[in-house]
């Protein structure tokens, strides 16, 4: 099991796109998978009033099981490689999950990241992207400010 992370517009779409040539390896643009594990892991926190009734192995084998369960058989026949943004915020999870698994953080120069953005949106300004919660009546500033801010 391996993860692709990164900046959005640097390339793990490309990457994704290139790996799913190979028979060996499960690879997709992005999956929910990070999304599942981190609501699970709120679910299992200190928060929830049955955290106590819950070890940390079984926290282990409900996350694993996460991830067994979204890829079936690709888990154990092929080289799976899970792509999220949000995965490098995960690096000590995913390193006792999967202690073998490495991260392919994708990275792109910033001022073309958001020069990617803006041709995205005028190449389809017919229909507003919701790729980045913006609105696309706004203007190059506002896009820029909307994708720089930390939430």
């Amino acid at each position: 099991m391996h993860f692709i992370s990164g900046l959005p517009r640097s390339g793990s779409t490309l990457l994704a796109a290139i790996l799913r040539q190979n028979p060996r390896f499960s690879a997709s643009m992005s999956s929910p998978v990070c999304g599942l594990v981190r609501k699970l892991l709120d679910g299992m926190s200190a928060n929830s009033e049955f955290a106590s009734f819950i070890t940390d192995e079984q926290r282990r084998r409900i996350l694993r099981g996460v991830f067994e369960n979204y890829y079936g058989d690709n888990f154990t026949s092929r080289t799976v490689f899970d792509t999220n943004r949000a995965w490098s915020n995960c690096l000590p999870l995913l390193g006792d999950l999967f202690p073998g698994c490495r991260v392919i953080a994708c990275v792109r120069d910033v001022p073309w990241i958001l020069d990617s953005i803006e041709r995205l949106v005028r190449r389809n300004c017919l229909a507003a992207s919701g790729m980045f919660n913006f609105d696309s009546a706004g203007s190059v500033y506002t896009r820029a400010e909307a994708v720089a801010r930390a939430d």
